[in-house]
């Protein structure tokens, strides 16, 4: 219509236009044209310091920036389809105008809910810090994001001059996390992960869940699991050591594995060529 502007629709530009500046502070970034735009605002790339001069480029990630004013995003049918096959990090920036800040969430419980059902036909982002039911497996899911991974505003990049270090240190971590859950979904398996706004997540249990063709994601994940053994048997990561005990220990009781014995909690005798008891 000739001579007229929507209003929600310069609003949401001009919460993009910010959220890209913002941006461009602590990473590169390559803003995707409205003509091309499909779900995606933004393709980033992390940087951190080399020298007086120069810059490391590393990872990617991508963003869609949204008004402060939106809470959710929804995604139906083919939508799903494109999101699942995303092949790199994907953010949530939400931008308030008035401030001048944006929140970056991230959306790395996508993997723990395919991992449960990943034949779904619609599913929302909640921008919340909620709980994500991992029970959830009906064709509808919404997922809340968690906590937001990292704040900023112009007045902050102005007075804390550590900021794009502590930017790159936990986005670092959560990419590497997200990445690493996208490959392995496929075969059924995620790193469960929690996070507090600014500071590095952390891994908190493994999500497993069998498929169809065992052969083959046999051999996508044994990298995978090669590795994490390798961490557990030289100590080098005893969370999810601990973890993983604690996982084992209920499995084994829940067979009924354990007997007592003067008062103590011992494992019944195991024949391992039947597989069975003694």
């Amino acid at each position: 219509m000739p001579g007229f502007k929507g209003k929600n629709i310069r609003s949401g530009d001009l919460s993009e236009e910010l959220g890209s500046l913002l941006l461009q502070y602590v990473s590169l970034v390559a803003p995707i044209p409205r003509t091309e735009d499909a779900g995606i605002d933004i393709l980033a790339t992390l940087i951190r310091d080399f020298d007086r001069y120069n810059y490391i480029v590393e990872d990617s990630f991508f963003v869609q920036i949204k008004s402060s004013s939106v809470s959710s995003i929804t995604y139906k049918d083919d939508q799903v389809k494109w999101l699942t096959e995303l092949q790199l990090p994907f953010f949530i920036a939400s931008v308030d105008k008035k401030t001048s800040t944006i929140k970056l969430y991230s959306t790395h419980h996508l993997s723990d809910a395919l991992v449960m059902q990943p034949n779904r036909n619609e599913i929302t982002f909640k921008l919340h810090d909620d709980d994500y039911d991992c029970s959830d497996t009906s064709p509808s899911v919404i997922i809340p994001t968690g906590p937001h991974v990292i704040s900023w505003s112009i007045d902050r990049l102005q007075n804390e001059k550590t900021f794009p270090e502590k930017f790159y240190r936990v986005l670092k971590a959560h990419i590497t996390l997200n990445k690493k859950s996208i490959e392995t979904r496929r075969v059924g398996v995620v790193e469960l992960i929690q996070w507090e706004p600014e500071e590095e997540p952390i891994i908190v249990g493994i999500k497993s869940k069998p498929t169809e063709n065992d052969k083959r994601d046999n051999e996508i994940i044994a990298p995978y699991f090669n590795s994490l053994l390798r961490k557990l048997t030289n100590g080098e990561d005893l969370f999810t050591t601990r973890s993983l005990y604690r996982l084992l220990d209920k499995i084994l009781e829940q067979k009924g594995h354990f007997t007592e014995l003067d008062g103590k909690k011992v494992l019944k005798p195991f024949d391992a060529k039947s597989g069975k008891l003694k």
